[in-house]
């Protein structure tokens, strides 16, 4: 199922609201054409909804508790975390209300596994910011 299906069935079932749908699809936009993401994958479109969960917990005032403490260990000592947090900063951007840090480690997740599928990602970040693996 493409991720405005997605949207749309969290939006009918009361969960995420048209706003929510809007911030979305500017992040799946952000991902593809600042970037570089190949925003088609089935694994983007997993990362997508779970941001629309996320957004949608968050406005309803009911969020989760953070990723499991070995996993996020894992994240921030991968060599690709300056890139995740790189691109997590730049996504947060676009979100207009605070997203609370237990709900940003799973962005941290998706987007560990984003780079994990799409390595390129953080080769270019690499080479456009100069920075050090």
């Amino acid at each position: 199922m493409d991720i405005g299906n997605r949207l749309t069935d969290l939006k009918v079932r009361g969960l995420i609201d048209e706003n929510t749908v809007t911030i979305v699809l500017q992040i799946k936009q952000r991902l593809a054409n600042y970037w570089q993401a190949d925003a088609t994958t089935p694994q983007v479109t997993m990362m997508l909804f779970h941001f629309a969960c996320a957004l949608g917990r968050v406005q309803r005032d009911c969020t989760i508790s953070p990723l499991y403490q070995e996993f996020l260990d894992e994240i921030k000592n991968s060599d690709n975390f300056d890139c995740i947090s790189m691109i997590n900063s730049d996504l947060m951007k676009l979100i207009p209300f605070v997203i609370p840090q237990d709900e940003q480690t799973y962005f941290l997740a998706d987007i560990f596994s984003l780079l994990a599928e799409q390595p390129w990602i953080s080769a270019n970040i690499r080479h456009s910011f100069r920075l050090i693996a």
